[in-house]
């Protein structure tokens, strides 16, 4: 650890388990000798990305070697109960990054919500709501907030703008004065952290936490036109693109079907008529019911250069 740099840990209590221990929150607050902003980033908000956690675990070993300003706050795994399970939805059947800023008693996802916004919010002024794609999902994209510089500062990934569910950590935050967005990246096939680390990386340089020049490419697409193509039918998904092209650009066509086990029979089919990004695919033959999640496409309209870029 470079001797500049402090490291403090500490666990937040949320209710209690049936045995009558508390859940518990980690987090981990690197502080630099320099002053400088505060930046939280936090992950496993859903129990199905544990590949957000693991970047988040790979930034702190990285951020220990840096000399440091300002503060970092950490949150690797901020919904115990889902991952505990390694499902979307809570147990309580609540989904948390749309629970937030929560409250302190009642569901016990509204419960983590309220105990994780009193840590980030008074401890950081701008949220990374660091979000991955799923052992059978790949996901790349950012999610815009209003801020779309600080958005592109974390490279890599097209920027989606005009799209802001309520109730997420980092939405929330902008309706409290603060800064944030939500970063989705890899899964499935693209099972690598390293993108997850180099934004984070990109946007506390952007934040003025470290020195040097961001990676990645220095300009992004920008995305307000972005199909989600979910199932409606029950059956076997099958691709005709898959998760190793997301991020990339997919010709118009046939994105997938759904089919009958029974008979083959074709039942439901996803096409886009243009040229897009592919933003989001699941690994395919797989059985699907109505509601599933399928292929996202985005179709730029503009590009943003990434602060910094040389």
């Amino acid at each position: 650890m470079t001797p500049a740099t402090t490291r403090r840990e500490w666990s937040v209590p949320v209710s209690r388990r049936i045995d009558g221990a508390p859940w518990q929150v980690r987090f981990v607050e690197l502080r630099g000798a320099t002053p400088g902003p505060a930046t939280a980033i936090v992950s496993g908000l859903y129990g199905d990305k544990p590949l957000g956690s693991i970047a988040v675990h790979r930034l702190e070993q990285r951020l220990m070697q840096e000399r440091l300003k300002g503060t970092v706050l950490l949150a690797a795994a901020v919904n115990l109960p889902a991952l505990q399970v390694g499902a979307r939805v809570s147990p309580d059947h609540l989904y948390l990054n749309r629970r937030f800023p929560g409250t302190p008693s009642g569901f016990l996802t509204d419960q983590i919500a309220h105990a994780v916004a009193a840590v980030v919010y008074e401890h950081s002024d701008c949220v990374i709501d660091l979000h991955s794609g799923t052992p059978d999902m790949a996901l790349w994209y950012s999610y815009d907030a209003g801020d779309l510089e600080l958005t592109s500062s974390f490279g890599y990934l097209p920027v989606v703008v005009g799209f802001r569910p309520g109730g997420q950590v980092s939405a929330t935050a902008v309706e409290r004065g603060l800064s944030g967005f939500l970063p989705e990246f890899g899964g499935a096939s693209r099972s690598s952290p390293v993108a997850g680390v180099e934004g984070s990386l990109n946007t506390l340089r952007y934040r003025g936490h470290l020195g040097g020049d961001p990676t990645g490419p220095p300009r992004l697409p920008v995305i307000r036109e972005r199909p989600l193509f979910l199932a409606s039918t029950s059956g076997i998904l099958q691709g005709s693109v898959s998760t190793d092209s997301v991020g990339s650009e997919i010709p118009a066509g046939r994105l997938g079907w759904i089919s009958s086990p029974v008979t083959g029979e074709v039942w439901e089919e996803f096409e886009i008529d243009r040229p897009g990004i592919l933003l989001m695919a699941v690994t395919t033959p797989k059985i699907v019911n109505p509601g599933d999640f399928a292929f996202m496409v985005g179709f730029p309209h503009d590009e943003v250069e990434v602060p910094g870029a040389p």
